[in-house]
């Protein structure tokens, strides 16, 4: 559970998580813990993916954001900052006289008004043009950032360490206003209809006005926040680290219902398939639950290998579910049951899962992109993404 965060992060959550009491001791205990789980090695992060237009927009491991043709995987083009993002060290710590940082990317890009959006960990926003691979704007938020952007209203939307929701014009980047919030904002917003929605450690999920920021209202979980909301006919569903997944009236903030079956913290987006929610747990397991009340719609959950971080997806109408340790499972929507499994990535999957014409691709911590058919899990292609 604590080898896909950045290291320095979880001096945050252990010392900022009210609901519960640890100790000097167990918290020095589970850091000690988190150093051999990492490794003592590497950057981690989850860069993601992102479909438009027969288009794949691709971040990368080493910080560069590909876009590849959707049905082939070859390049088109190929971008990354001016000097790079060999500057990157605020989240910077030493193990066994060996440099660690932060990974690069938390996130995957996101398309609007023919432009591509990323935020890097250091807090410097890009919009890219979506054909060419230029960049036409960058904004430095002076916050490292853990998820990604959300556009719309013309605005770009992204949460950072400093508790602050940072609304930018999406057409130059400038600056219109910041939503402060009591802890550190790891979540991705999603904007639909005007209101942007997102959580944040303080153990609070907001909904906010996209055109000035005031607050529209405000729900309290027992546990921190940093999955991206899921908003369907307007209930806003999201899972939170006190092991619960809430619905949410999204203009009230009132709880529709709440289920409390799952054994650890969800952390990845949930999806939405004819009145079933999807959403995956730390606990290994995946849940399909009835979207109007919450109980569950399967007999049993579906069982992974290992810890659900990805997002799920739905791909030639199956439910498509990554586990960390690389597995990538089928399941049938209506029973849970396994339809096929594929095995062939020896890396871990961290990054949340995109579909788009029935095929998923999967950005793995190899720095490879697979394409997978949904219907089958047969693989199409696989890239490497590396210069």
């Amino acid at each position: 559970m604590t080898s896909f965060l950045p290291i320095y992060q979880w001096f945050s959550l252990m010392f900022n998580t009210r609901r519960t009491r640890l100790t000097k001791v167990l918290i020095i205990a589970t850091l000690l813990v988190a150093l051999v789980l990492s490794g003592c090695a590497g950057k981690r992060s989850w860069p993601g993916t992102v479909s438009e237009g027969g288009t794949l927009y691709v971040c990368t491991m080493d910080g560069r954001v590909v876009a590849l043709n959707s049905g082939s995987g070859s390049r088109q083009w190929d971008w990354e900052p001016t000097g790079g993002q060999s500057g990157q060290t605020a989240s910077s710590f030493t193990c066994a006289g060996s440099s660690l940082v932060g990974g690069l990317f938390y996130s995957a890009p996101a398309i609007a008004n023919g432009l591509v959006y990323v935020v890097f960990h250091t807090g410097k926003v890009y919009a890219i043009d979506a054909t060419s691979g230029v960049q036409v704007w960058t904004y430095d938020l002076h916050s490292t950032v853990s998820g990604g952007v959300a556009v719309g209203n013309d605005t770009v939307f992204v949460g950072s360490a400093n508790g602050e929701l940072s609304a930018l014009d999406a057409g130059n980047g400038s600056f219109k206003w910041e939503f402060s919030t009591e802890n550190e904002v790891w979540a991705t917003p999603a904007v639909v209809d005007g209101v942007v929605y997102f959580g944040s450690l303080d153990h609070s999920f907001y909904a906010v006005n996209a055109a000035d920021g005031t607050m529209k209202w405000a729900f309290k979980t027992d546990g921190s926040i940093a999955s991206t909301p899921l908003i369907v006919d307007g209930v806003v569903y999201i899972g939170s680290f006190d092991n619960k997944f809430y619905a949410i009236d999204a203009n009230t903030g009132m709880q529709k219902w709440v289920f409390e079956g799952a054994g650890n913290w969800f952390w990845s987006e949930a999806v939405y398939d004819n009145g079933i929610i999807y959403t995956g747990s730390l606990d290994h397991n995946v849940y399909a639950l009835d979207a109007g009340n919450g109980t569950l719609a399967w007999p049993e959950p579906f069982k992974a290998s290992d810890q659900v971080k990805s997002s799920p997806v739905i791909a030639g109408g199956v439910l498509v579910v990554a586990s960390e340790d690389g597995k990538i499972y089928g399941v049938d929507l209506k029973t849970g049951d396994k339809k096929w499994e594929f095995d062939n990535i020896n890396t871990k999957v961290l990054s949340p899962l995109c579909a788009a014409g029935g095929t998923v691709y999967i950005n793995s911590q190899d720095n490879k992109l697979y394409a997978l058919d949904g219907e089958t899990g047969s693989q199409v292609w696989a890239v490497p993404l590396s210069k």
